[in-house]
This record gives C-alpha cells, structure tokens and sequence, in this order.
C-alpha cells in the first residue's frame, strides 16, 4: 500500500471570469487536507454476461485503509462499453447505512451514507458485493468495463487515469487550461484532458456530467493540431480541417473543425467537446478561444484529467472489473446453386457459436464457426448466437443461405463443324456462340463463358474465345451459364466434332495394276483397295462414305456413280482419274469432292525364248531373253519349281524343263515362259550297237537304250560330207568293208566305224591287170570275226580250193594251173566275234 504524506497544501492562484462583459479577476487561497493514508481498493469479477439476466459487478472486494473506518463516496461506473438507457447499476438486498444514486449520462452508481453521513467500510464492503449489472440490450457491447472508485472523479481502467467534468459557464479555453492545472486528486495533477482512444473519448465526453474544454488547439500551427497539455503536451493528433486525417486518433463531429471565421482572422483554433444532441454524442468540435456566449456553442466547463504527469504519487483508488459478453463479429451466408447443403459461418469474439433455426426459442440445430445446413431446396435464414457457459439468449444473428435456381441447360451435345480450311487435319474454327440455343432456348437470358476444365468452368477462369475456337485446343470444351438474380450457373460441356471430308488439294492417291496379256492398257481394278487408304486420309471415327465418279459433275450430282468398285475397268489407256467424293453420314450435310483417285496400267514386260536349248556333256547353255523390251528383273525356275537363278541370263547344265518370268520397275510380271533343255553328246559308234545283215545287205544302228549317246543322230554311209539320214538302216550295202559316220544334230560331235557286208564279188578277172584279180571275202572285219574258211567248188561239186577267208583269197589256180572262166560254188564258214558258226555259200563267175 502506497503511502501519500498528508500536508497542508496552499494553493495561490489568480483566475479570472468574463461576467456581463467584464473580466472579474479572483485571487483565491484553499488549504486542501489529505489523510496520512489513502485507501486501497481490490475488486475481482471478470466473468461472462447471459443478455436478459442480472450479474454481480464483483466476485470478490475490498477496501483496505489503515487509519479510516469510514469513507463520504463511492462509485461504481460503466468506465468502458457503456450503453445508455440499456445499462444499469443497482443495489440489491438490505444495505445499512448505504444510499445510492445512479447517473444514467455517466453510467455511475455513487454511494452514499443516509442523510449525508459518512459510510462505514464494514456496510459499504457487503453493499458493492450487492450491486448487479443488467442490460435491456439484446446485443450488448463485447467488453464492459467497471471502474470502483473513492471519491467522485471516473476512473478508465485502459489508461488507470481520473476524470471530472469542472461545470465553468462561459470560461475561456487558456483559464480553463490553467484551472485544470491548479486542480489535484488524491495528490495527481490535473490538465485539460488529452483524448487518445475511443474509450477514453466516451468517458470524457458521452459519459462526462457536461461538455466542456479539453486540451487539443491549432492555434500555434492553423490545421495542426497538437495536444498542448498533460503528458501529450505537443503531440500532433489531426492535420487539416474538415477532411483532414490523424495520425493517431481523433473525434471530431460531422464536418468539424470547420474554422467558423478563420477567413476573418478569428478562426476556431481549440477542441471543444459538443453540447449533447448536436451530431455525434461526446464527439469534438472547434471553438474560438472564448467560444460563443450562448447556446450549444457556449463553454460549459471543462474536462480535467488526472495521471501520468512526472511526480504523480502511484494510487490504488480504485479497482476494475469486467464482464464480457460474446459477440458475433462477422458472418458469412453462403449461396448454392440448386438445392443442396450450404455453409454458413460464423466468428465469436469468445465462446460459443450456436445456430438456430428461428429467431426466438427453440434449440441449437448446430454449434461451431462453420454450419453445415440441412438439405436446402429453397432460400432459408439461419441465426447465429455467441454463447458461453449455455446462454440462449443475446441477440441472433441471421444468416442466410441462398438457394439460387440452376439454369437448365442440354449437356454434352456434340456439335458437328465441316472441317473446309483446306487442310485434312479433322482441325477448324467453331463459333460457339452460334449454338448457345441448343444449350438454352432462353440463351439471351443469359451470360456464357467457354473453358478448357470444369475446373477452370467453376471458378470462371481462363475463359476462351467463343467465336473462334479451334477444336485442335480441345474437342471438349466446358461452358458456364451464368443467369442473373435469383438465378446461379450451371457448367456442362460441348462436344467438338469436325467432319473432314475435303482432301487436300496436292492430294492424290494412285492404284497401279498390270496389264493383260492383250497388252491393250486396260485393265480391272479393285476401287475397294483404295478406300482404307484414302480414309486414312481423315481424322479416325468418322462416319464417312466413299463414292466413285468419272466426272466432277456426275460427283456433284451424284449421278452415274460407279457402282461395281470390285471390278472396274478404265476407259483411258494406261492412265485414267477418277473423282472421288466423301460423304460424312453423320452431319448430312458435310461432304468433299476431288479427282484424287489415279488409275495406272504398267505394261508387262514383254520378251521371247527358244523353245528349246540344247548343251554338249560336260559344257552348259547360256539362256539369254530375247528381245526384252526394257529392263527387267527374271526369275528362273526348275520343273519342281524350285528358283535356280534371278539374273538376267542363265547358265545351264542339266537336261529339264524350265519356266521363266520377269518383273518390271513396276513390280509387274511377264506372262511364264516354257522351255526345255536338253543334253545331247558326241556319238559312240561299236560294234555291238550295229546289226549286219550280208543275206540282205543291211546295215541297221540299234540306239533303242540310248546307247549311241544323249544326241539325236543322223549317219552317212562311207562319205563324212553325207548324205545323212535320221533312218538307223542302209540297204543294198555292197559287200564289202564300208566307214559309218555318225553326226550329233546338236552339234556335239560325230564318230565312226568300219562295218563289213560279207559277201564274195559276182565275178573275178585273174588277168592280172590288178582289178579283181583275185576272188576274196569282202566285208569280213576284226571286229566281227575271228577267223574264217572260204571253200571253192566247180559245178560238180570238187573241191578245188580252201583259203583263209579273212586274210587270203583264190586267185583262179588249180593246182598250178588256171581254170578257164566258168560259174564256180563257195561255201564260207566264219566263227564270229562271239564264237558263233556263221556259214553261208553262193556261186560266182571267173572271167578273163
């Protein structure tokens, strides 16, 4: 407990007064006692207000003052959050020696001992711990503040400063400046109030017991104003007049200051605290030093604030105490298209957040900052209460929830464009807006914006072109139907679809076919072959048709169309185009036209070859193609089909038959060609493939086994230069030994042999003249016989001579002697090659 030292203090000072327009100066001397001790006063209360009910200002109180029992005043006031004609103090349950007072202006209850006697501590202790609050405020203020205070002044728990209104009519502002100075309280210093925050404002003003001076003026700086006492002594608090700004806090009325008569050098340069009923309660305006002399603009007093000055002794005058009532500070309502759950919210300055459905009564249907509604079809209202400890009453807040109509919309149409910017890329330009009646028939109800996401759709961002919008972005594209008032939007989606049907221009797809054997340049062509390639052509799942025209007119009409595309045949030689048009089923109406469609003959290669070819054992044959007609690509194939070669000749050795075919540049094929090669080899002419017939004169070549050789032969008989024949027989062969010549028709060669026709001369002419001068075997060989006896006979059957038939001859002799010319008789009897007896006889003639 702070002790303050009780002296007799003598103030001396001189005042003065303005009375019927003269200046009265007082000279005044007042001895101000002051107990040895002042009092200490504790106070406890913080609590929570439920509206509607009455609540102890205090939980807990004291008044502590070692040399007094008693004290003349005490006051409780409403120091902060003061509602007046709502707020009140009052005194409850028997108090002894206890009267009050309540000042509705101040907020303040004063106590009071009966009669005027001084009040005892041991009465006034249990009296406060009496005094509730109540409030007919069905929203009362967040915060309030009561101040418990000895003596008369109102205490501010915020700055732990004292005010008091000093009742002066017509005092002047610098004598109220100077009389504030020379006032004390409880041994604090007084001065012309300084207004630093809204709570001290409405103490000093609204809830001061009149209106008077405080210590604000410009009159050092016109439109600066500082605060010219107390510890704010120079501060700048408003810089301008009537629009100016501050830099801290200030309250001016409306339109204040205004400097009524500055432009005539008598300005209003000092803050005055407005007379009640003129503007805002307790707010400031500006007067000139003496203010008017009447009216709401005459000075009534002045306002005296005590604390904070160097020197003041430190007080426990006083206590606070506190009651706080939750507040909702802000909502939020929410709107939701269509029906469905809103979600509302709330914040609370303290305590809880309860949500009803009506006003008044019922219960809570949800708690917490965030509501989460019932299932809305319509707009419905919602009250929020903050709430402590269970407290249903106070104000409600309403909160709405808006259910806003969804604008009906076609969602998902697919919108078909003809893709004709030349390009078959299945890409082009929509204008959007032309289909905003399909999505709604009212469209001009509303707005529309096109989007890349729903996403984007939902928040309206990122809006696209709706007049050019290429489907190459997106072949989905989001729209947002925005309707106004009672209306909300709606999001869906458009389906881009272009329907390509025009190739492009250079465009041109070609079928190329071989020609027939006619070699006339026409030919058939499947025109289905070239369908799955000239779709291609399009962007894939589009329902297009193809169809087929000579002309661009028969296209355009859709006349003459080629109907058998399996099987066409060209008209043109060798090249034809057609015109190919492409119908988009699915539109109806999108199709392209164009001679895309080229139709190709290649000629087939065209060459000869030989029948047949021959070869000599032991060699080959070089097949060459004869006459080609360019340069081709041969295959060559064997009898089993097997390829023996691919190059544009052919060496062959072994005996078949062959086909042939050639490729052109143009992958066309030759018709087959057939040939046959044969082997053929020099003859071998023996002995035994030779058959000797000397009864009949005969010379016959066996080749039944092919044993001459591979050739084919023809023969000559004792000439190599021929003639030659095919038959393998010569008749009428003269005996004798004759040469065989055998020639290869092939030309590989020729042989030959010596074949005898055994047989004896029709007559001899030993005369010597060396022709026929003996009588021999003719035709006898080696190569047919071993050995062989000729017997010569007359006609009487004598034996006239026996000579080796293959090595000798009868001259004609007998023995020793000539025989005259005569018919003679033979017997010839030759053992063959092959040991055989051959035995033949004859007769001839010996001539001279």
């Amino acid at each position: 407990m702070e002790k303050v030292v009780n002296q007799l203090r003598n103030f001396n000072f001189l005042t003065s007064m303005k009375f019927n327009g003269f200046v009265l100066f007082l000279f005044m001397n007042l001895t101000i006692a002051q107990d040895n001790i002042a009092p200490v006063v504790t106070a406890e209360g913080d609590q929570f207000y439920c509206p509607g009910s009455a609540i102890p200002v205090v939980t807990a109180f004291d008044i502590v003052d070692v040399d007094d029992t008693e004290i003349d005043e005490f006051a409780i006031q409403i120091s902060q959050g003061y509602q007046r004609g709502n707020d009140i103090l009052r005194l409850i349950g028997v108090n002894n020696g206890i009267e009050t007072t309540w000042n509705n202006i101040e907020g303040k209850l004063t106590f009071r001992g009966v009669s005027g006697a001084p009040m005892l501590y041991t009465d006034l202790i249990p009296a406060i711990q009496n005094v509730v609050f109540e409030s007919t405020s069905n929203n009362p203020t967040a915060e309030k503040f009561f101040s418990l205070t000895v003596g008369s002044a109102n205490y501010l728990p915020e700055t732990d400063h004292y005010y008091e209104y000093v009742p002066f009519i017509g005092i002047p502002w610098d004598d109220a400046r100077d009389a504030a100075a020379n006032r004390t309280f409880f041994g604090l210093q007084g001065y012309l109030v300084t207004i630093t925050s809204q709570a001290e404002a409405q103490l000093s003003g609204e809830q001061a017991a009149g209106t008077g001076w405080i210590g604000g003026s410009d009159s050092q700086q016109e439109g600066v104003w500082r605060w010219e006492t107390g510890p704010e002594t120079g501060e700048v608090f408003w810089n301008g007049g009537i629009n100016g700004t501050s830099p801290n806090f200030a309250f001016w009325n409306n339109q204040e200051p205004n400097n009524v008569g500055g432009e005539n050098g008598v300005g209003e340069d000092y803050a005055h605290i407005t007379a009640p009923g003129v503007g805002i309660p307790g707010s400031w305006n500006d007067l000139r030093l003496t203010g008017e002399t009447s009216g709401d603009y005459q000075p009534k007093g002045y306002v005296v604030e005590y604390g904070g000055l160097p020197g003041d002794p430190v007080l426990n005058l006083s206590a606070s105490t506190k009651i706080t009532t939750p507040q909702v500070l802000e909502t939020f309502s929410d709107e939701i298209c269509g029906p469905g759950i809103a979600s509302l919210e709330a914040l609370a300055s303290t305590g809880d957040l309860l949500w009803f459905e009506n006003e008044t009564g019922g219960m809570p249907i949800g708690t917490g900052e965030i509501f989460e509604t019932p299932f809305l079809v319509q707009n419905q209202t919602f009250y929020v209460l903050a709430s402590e400890a269970g407290c249903f009453t106070g104000q409600r807040i309403a909160v709405e929830a808006v259910v806003k109509l969804v604008p009906a919309i076609n969602n998902g149409i697919t919108i078909t464009n003809c893709d004709e910017d030349g390009i078959a890329d299945g890409f082009t330009n929509f204008d959007l807006t032309q289909y905003l009646e399909l999505i709604n028939p009212d469209f001009g109800d509303y707005t529309f914006t096109f989007h890349l996401t729903e996403a984007e759709a939902e928040a309206n961002e990122n809006v696209q072109s709706a007049t050019l919008f290429n489907n190459s972005i997106a072949n989905e594209i989001f729209f947002r139907i925005e309707g106004f008032g009672e209306y909300c939007y709606e999001v869906g989606s458009l389906f881009l679809e272009v329907s390509t049907t025009s190739f492009s221009d250079d465009f041109l797809f070609e079928l190329q076919v071989c020609d027939t054997n006619e070699a006339d340049g026409i030919a058939e062509f499947n025109l289905i072959d070239a369908e799955q390639s000239l779709l291609a052509q399009f962007p894939a799942q589009q329902n297009l048709t193809l169809s087929f025209f000579r002309t661009n007119e028969e296209a355009t009409l859709q006349q003459n169309q080629i109907e058998n595309t399996a099987i066409y045949q060209n008209i043109q030689p060798y090249s034809e185009t057609l015109f190919v048009r492409v119908d988009d089923e699915a539109s109806g109406t999108c199709f392209g036209i164009g001679e895309h469609l080229l139709l190709t003959v290649f000629e087939r290669p065209i060459f000869q070859l030989q029948n047949e070819y021959n070869f000599c054992t032991n060699s080959s044959i070089l097949v060459s193609p004869i006459n080609p007609q360019a340069d081709y690509d041969y295959t060559w194939f064997n009898s089993s089909d097997e390829v023996v070669g691919n190059e544009p000749e052919i060496n062959l050795s072994i005996e078949g038959n062959y086909t042939v075919i050639a490729t052109s540049i143009n992958d066309c094929s030759s018709e087959v060609l057939f040939f046959t090669v044969l082997e053929s080899s020099p003859p071998s002419l023996l002995s035994e493939y030779l058959i000797v017939n000397s009864d009949e004169q005969t010379i016959t070549i066996t080749n039944d086994m092919g044993q001459l050789g591979l050739g084919l032969y023809e023969f000559s008989l004792d000439n190599p230069f021929g003639p030659y024949q095919l038959e393998m027989t010569f008749a009428n062969v003269e005996p004798g030994i004759h040469t065989l010549y055998a020639v290869d028709l092939k030309g590989c060669g020729s042989d030959e042999i010596e074949v005898g026709i055994v047989g004896v001369p029709k007559f001899f002419t030993p005369n010597n003249d060396s022709v026929n001068d003996e009588m021999k075997v003719l035709g006898i060989t080696d190569d047919f016989y071993q050995s062989g006896n000729l017997f010569i006979y007359d006609r009487y059957g004598k034996l006239l001579a026996q000579e080796n038939a293959i090595e000798g001859g009868w001259s004609g002799f007998y023995n020793g002697r000539s025989l005259p010319p005569s018919d003679y008789w033979y017997v010839l009897e030759l053992i063959t090659a092959d040991g055989l007896l051959e035995s033949r006889n004859g007769h001839f003639t010996l001539k001279q």
